[in-house]
């Protein structure tokens, strides 16, 4: 693991680390106020003058806070205040600096530093200023331009520097996550010297006039001679990291975490050091977690303390009993941000502040504040002199007192006449294919939508010049970029769902799915990886280790991806498509994820979004991130030595032959051999897992290092000759041994050397994943050459076949009427050869003689070929038939004994007499996600899968247990034969990931079940995430007797906030049509007891607190207010949504029956599926058929004379409401009367216009 990435990269750039928690309890013990109060943000307490040296209350205050350049997207990642000159300079992290003048933050200088890299630290020197990226050091003069920019290959991670003082000020220490400090002489412009400091690096540097100090990664501080870089004296400040320390005087302030319980918590103490002693003083406890820390220069030992929220206090660290110096002040930074740099200026009358949002706050003591007593003139850019103007909004100004030239004859910038004629836009032509099938009833005209544009819409296109081709990027013929013409069928287009007025509720998903089986919703941002969801459902083993597993981790993408296929499960025959929103909130969440661009937005363009490309990146991280969720040991140390010796040494030597008084065994040439036995085992290796040994050997001098590691899938590696042909077995026997030579670091050499690398297997995976790859020109063109060369192969041997025929039938040709020249039946022209112009060999066109279309693509009985049709390439075959395909659908691979893989194809009928044995593998393609992309509309490229669900899958959809072979397209779901899973048509569908799963013998169907983890221990696990003053408890928690069984009743209401607002459409008819349904996020979930002693009382009542930014709190629906999701503000029972959710599965599992009002739209928002006999709805209790649902709150007016949701709603009403409505429900049905109550309830509701009598003049 890179420890530098966890502690400073997330910790001290403030990553939404879950592992750094502030204490709220100390404010409350150290200030005497209620638990929760918050401080006063301008720094104004009352306090008696005798309980210390306090200073003045309110002395500092806010006076600037600025959106700094490029604060929209970066933040501030380095602060310093220039000692020479009235400036301030500040770093973010997109490699920009701006300075800015004097405390009245005028903008003095903006430049960019770096394209990529962050600014980690800037030091102002008498020639300018210094910054420095992570791999270089730049500086520049104070105005901006550039002096020099250092560079080498001892800067490798840099994180900090320091210009040394007295006689050393020429020399400039540079440290960061490695081994060096780099030693930089700015006056010969060069490095001078490099010290070591250990494999703990270097990532914080003070300057003491005695020692140079340095801080490392494990919170220990080293003192080192200035002059001669021994490390003199150390300390270990803090047991977890280091998160800042300054030095003044005689005293060491220190800052920073501490492993507690497996965690990395702050320390709520300031430890202080006497450099007089070399010891550990008393430590401070502060009034806000400590952060970041300055000493203030001027005063021997005042201490400027910053937590991570922004607020901060002046301490005194040489009086320990006594420290506080003033209460806290906060910055006025969003909710959102958090402190990542501060400095102090010199004259103690300033405090600089730097946010994670792009902001910079200062703050200032006094009438005149400066930042240093003595400071020189800055520089200032010369104004030019400008021409007095006259401002458009003068009325007073005479216009006659401006000159005016009247020309007496013609301007050269006047046109010509002939420009100067009206002209209109021209009609634009139609296509003549319109015109001459178009049928002409009365006086309109019908002709087919030959789909190349919108309905009821010309374009218009224009070019600049006469001749030039017009620079529009539609493709209405729908052709390739090599011309011939491409048919995207419709079960592979990508779906677009315009939803009614009634949303997602009244839209007919049958139309798109027939079959049993669930598909998942296709309208949320992140949704394009739902092909690889729905393959990770169909493979048995990975299911059901999903399904078992249960961790306390907020987001975990295996409870997630549990939670979704439970969901599935409950989903089978229903008929209605699950949502993923659960599982792609928790992939969010993940910082690698959106480093590696796999998360997408609302506003990002789909026709330049690779798809193929990152659904691949997608399966690698997720194949990974799901490893490591499961993973059991580490390390394991179980390597077989004889395999070794024959793997890794390549030898005739066993290892009793090797001498033991050799430390690292030899290979034949003698050559150094170092062995790194370290596999990661998981359950998720277990299935896709194989053991593979890779070996990097230095061809100066044969040193070689072997490690031991886990591959769980396979990148193909195309040839890069495209001549001939090559099977696809080929390819991944190449790829999965691959060799190649790199440049790349020798230990034995200490240089960069050529490395020759290679792969060896130990075992191979049960479930073999596969990256295609074809992310390349040159692999495409290799791919669609192999298809060439299949299918002419295929058309020239059927010619062979058809001319023998044709020689030994030749009499009988005689004698029968010879068929029509074009004809689909003619053999010969079923594989037309692409050098000469052939029909297509399509069913004959409908129209027969009548059809006037010069470019039908049906056959027609008479029409000559030579001069009507155009060449037919030969990939065109394969939008025709799909028994021809470069893809087996089956490999068997041999396991080598050197650890090479042997890999053959597999026909159909071999595979289906194919078993895996002892020595061979047999693998059948399970599985295949392919990239849609149709010319004429490149912003609907679409993913697809095609997967081979198994027998269990069917007997769990109660229909025949047999394997068959489906296309998943989001919510559509049909099945197809085997052979389409792996027709590819060069022309627009491309495979992206390919799934191959162990052949072996045919046995009963018994399904893997899972282990369900959720047990009554999740009613225990009840804690509040709200750190703010006294939770107020509304729901009393269930005791072990009360917990409910099946057919228990249990009421429950839930309440929901807006992530995303609806987009929808407006006609001009004033008809309505949802384009995308709105994005709700649960805020609320109320569950009551249905029966017992406490019947009507709440067991739950969970506020879900949420990181996404919500654009409406629907306070008057909800009754949630800003601030109850926050956990810094909220005073509910906060928690998150995982541990509430797995309460109410475990109530589902149960068999427990919920009671409420609209439960369908609840659970669909929560994310969860539940059985329709558990759901009793009031929705659906008290309706008629052909008439309008009625609300809950007419209902309870109604029926129980009650009225609710007057103000705003509250889900604990709500819930009893619906309870008191289905006992109602139950006595009028017990007593024959609910017809005539329902018809009652309608005549009164139509009376009153379904309003509550009353409610306006409560209102009022």
């Amino acid at each position: 693991m890179d420890f530098s990435a966890i502690q400073f990269d997330d910790i001290l750039g403030y990553n939404e680390s879950s592992a750094i928690i502030e204490d709220s309890s100390a404010y409350a013990e150290m200030y005497g106020g209620d638990g929760g109060e918050a401080f006063s943000t301008t720094g104004d307490f009352s306090h008696n003058a005798s309980d210390g040296d306090y200073m003045t209350g309110g002395e500092f205050r806010e006076s600037h806070s600025v959106l700094v350049d490029g604060g929209d997207r970066f933040g501030v990642s380095a602060v310093t205040v220039d000692p020479k000159e009235e400036l301030v300079w500040m770093g973010n992290s997109g490699g920009h600096v701006t300075s800015y003048l004097s405390t009245d933050f005028m903008k003095y200088t903006s430049f960019q530093v770096h394209a990529t890299e962050e600014i980690r630290d800037l030091c102002a020197v008498d020639s300018g200023i210094l910054a420095l990226t992570p791999t270089s050091l730049n500086l520049r003069t104070r105005q901006g331009i550039h002096n020099f920019t250092y560079q080498s290959e001892e800067l490798e991670n840099m994180q900090c520097m320091l210009q040394m003082g007295g006689r050393f000020s020429h020399c400039l220490l540079m440290g960061g996550h490695q081994n060096t400090l780099v030693e930089y002489d700015l006056t010969r412009g060069e490095m001078t010297n490099s010290h070591q400091v250990g494999e703990n690096g270097c990532v914080i540097l003070r300057y003491h006039p005695r020692f140079v100090c340095h801080g490392d990664r494990t919170g220990k501080i080293v003192l080192h001679d200035p002059r001669t870089m021994r490390s003199e004296h150390s300390f270990q400040a803090h047991t977890g990291s280091l998160s800042d320390f300054d030095v003044l005087g005689n005293y060491i302030a220190t800052c920073g975490f501490s492993n507690r319980m497996g965690q990395l918590l702050s320390d709520q103490f300031v430890m202080v050091f006497d450099l007089r002693m070399m010891k550990l003083s008393l430590p401070l406890r502060a009034l806000v977690p400590p952060l970041l820390l300055r000493f203030v220069p001027g005063l021997s030992s005042c201490l400027a303390v910053v937590s991570l929220m922004g607020q901060w206090q002046l301490m005194d660290a040489g009086q320990p009993d006594n420290a506080i110096m003033s209460m806290s002040y906060q910055v006025s930074c969003v909710p959102e941000s958090v402190i990542t740099t501060f400095d102090v200026a010199s004259s103690s009358q300033a405090v600089v502040f730097g946010d994670s949002l792009g902001s910079l706050h200062l703050f200032t003591s006094g009438n005149k504040p400066t930042f240093n007593n003595f400071s020189q003139e800055t520089v200032m850019i010369d104004l030019q002199d400008h021409t007095q103007t006259l401002p458009l909004t003068d009325e007073t100004t005479s216009l006659a007192s401006v000159p005016l030239y009247y020309p007496t004859s013609s301007l050269i910038s006047d046109w010509p006449e002939q420009y100067m004629k009206v002209r209109y836009r021209p009609t634009p032509p139609f296509d003549p294919a319109i015109i001459q099938s178009m049928k002409i009833v009365g006086s309109i005209g019908y002709a087919p939508n030959v789909h190349n544009k919108k309905r009821n819409q010309v374009p218009y296109k224009f070019s600049r010049t006469k001749g030039q081709k017009s620079n529009s990027t539609d493709n209405a013929s729908g052709k390739n970029e090599e011309g011939y013409t491409v048919h995207v069928p419709w079960r592979y287009r990508k779906i677009e769902i315009k939803y009614g007025k009634h949303g997602m509720d009244d839209f007919d998903y049958d139309q798109y799915n027939r079959t049993s089986f669930s598909g998942l919703d296709m309208s949320l941002p992140n949704s394009y990886c739902n092909p690889m969801l729905q393959m990770f459902y169909y493979i048995e083993p990975l299911r059901a280790l999903m399904m078992s597993h249960l961790c306390e981790k907020e987001f975990c993408l295996v409870c997630e991806l549990g939670f979704l296929f439970h969901m599935l499960d409950i989903s089978m025959g229903q008929g209605v498509p699950c949502h993923a929103s659960n599982f792609l909130r928790a992939f969010r969440t993940i910082p690698e994820a959106s480093a590696m661009s796999l998360t997408l937005s609302d506003q990002d363009n789909r026709a330049k979004i690779n798809f193929a490309s990152k659904i691949q990146s997608w399966n690698r991280f997720v194949l990974q991130q799901l490893h490591s969720e499961t993973l059991e040991d580490k390390i394991e140390h179980s390597m077989t030595e004889n395999y070794d010796d024959r793997m890794i040494h390549l030898s005739k030597q066993n290892t009793s032959d090797v001498s033991p008084d050799i430390d690292q065994p030899k290979n034949k040439e003698g050559s150094t051999v170092q062995s790194q036995d370290k596999i990661e085992n998981s359950p998720l290796a277990s299935i896709f897992g194989a053991h593979v040994v890779s070996i990097n050997k230095c061809t100066k001098c044969s040193f070689e290092i072997h490690k031991n590691t886990t591959s769980l899938l396979v990148n193909l590696n195309f040839p890069e000759v495209t001549e001939g042909s090559c099977p696809f077995s080929s390819v991944v026997e190449r790829s999965m041994s691959l060799e190649q030579t790199r440049q790349a670091w020798c230990d034995s050499c200490t240089r960069y050397q050529p490395i020759e690398q290679s792969r060896r297997y130990k075992t191979l995976p049960n479930i073999l994943a596969m990256n295609c790859g074809l992310d390349s020109a040159q692999d495409f063109k290799f791919w669609k050459h192999q298809f060439v060369v299949l299918l002419t192969d295929i058309r020239d041997k059927k010619k062979e076949d058809e001319k023998k025929s044709d020689d030994n039938n030749k009499s009988n040709e005689r004698s029968t009427p010879s068929l029509s020249a074009g004809s689909p039946s003619t053999p010969s022209k079923r594989y037309p050869d692409s050098s000469t112009p052939q029909p297509s060999p399509a069913r004959p066109c409908r129209y027969g003689q009548a059809c006037t279309r010069h470019d039908c693509r049906f056959w027609h009985a008479g029409r000559d070929s030579s001069e009507e049709s155009q060449p037919v390439h030969v990939l065109n075959l394969l939008d025709q038939t799909m028994e021809h395909s470069w893809v087996p659908l089956g490999m068997k691979a041999t396991l080598n004994q050197d650890g090479t893989v042997s890999i053959v194809d597999l026909t159909k009928t071999q595979l289906e007499e194919c078993y895996s044995d002892g020595k061979d593998v047999v693998y059948e393609l399970v599985g295949a996600v392919s990239h849609i992309a149709d010319p004429r509309f490149p912003d609907k490229n679409n993913l697809v899968t095609c997967f081979k669900v198994g027998p269990s899958y069917h007997v769990r959809a109660k229909v025949s247990s047999v394997s068959h072979w489906y296309l998943f397209d989001d919510i559509s779901i049909q099945p197809i034969p085997a052979e389409e899973a792996v027709w590819f048509p060069c022309g627009w569908k491309v495979p992206c990931v390919l799934y191959w799963k162990q052949r072996h013998q045919a046995k009963p169907v018994c399904p893997i079940e899972p282990i369900n983890p959720i047990t009554v221990d999740v009613f225990g696990e009840d804690k509040s995430l709200a750190q703010r003053g006294k939770k107020r408890i509304t729901f009393t928690p269930l005791t072990a007797d009360e917990m409910p069984g099946e057919g228990d009743l249990v009421a429950m209401d839930a309440e929901f906030v807006n992530l995303h607002q609806e987009e929808a459409e407006i006609r001009s008819d004033g008809t309505r049509t949802t384009i995308k349904p709105s994005h709700k996020s649960v805020a609320r979930i109320t569950c009551i007891r249905g029966q017992g002693p406490l019947e009507g009382t709440p067991f739950l009542d969970d506020y879900i607190s949420t990181q996404e930014q919500v654009v409406d709190y629907l306070t008057q629906f909800s009754g949630i207010k800003p601030g109850d999701l926050d956990a810094n503000f909220s005073q509910k029972h906060l928690t998150t949504l995982k541990s509430t959710y797995v309460k109410l599965r475990y109530l589902v599992d149960k068999g427990v029956k919920f009671v409420g009002h609209g439960l369908k739209n609840d659970f669909r928002v929560i994310n969860m599926a539940v059985p329709a006999a558990q759901l009793i709805d009031t929705v659906h209790l008290f309706h008629m058929s052909h008439n309008r649902m009625v609300s809950l709150k007419f209902l309870a007016w109604h029926f129980l004379k009650l009225k609710i949701q007057s103000v705003t709603h509250d889900s604990i009403e709500d819930a009893r409401t619906a309870l008191a409505l289905y006992q109602k429900y139950c006595d009028l049905k017990a007593s024959d009367e609910l017809v005539m109550a329902l018809q009652g309830l309608y005549q009164a509701g139509k009376k009153a216009q379904w309003k509550v009598p009353g409610e306006e003049e409560e209102d009022q």
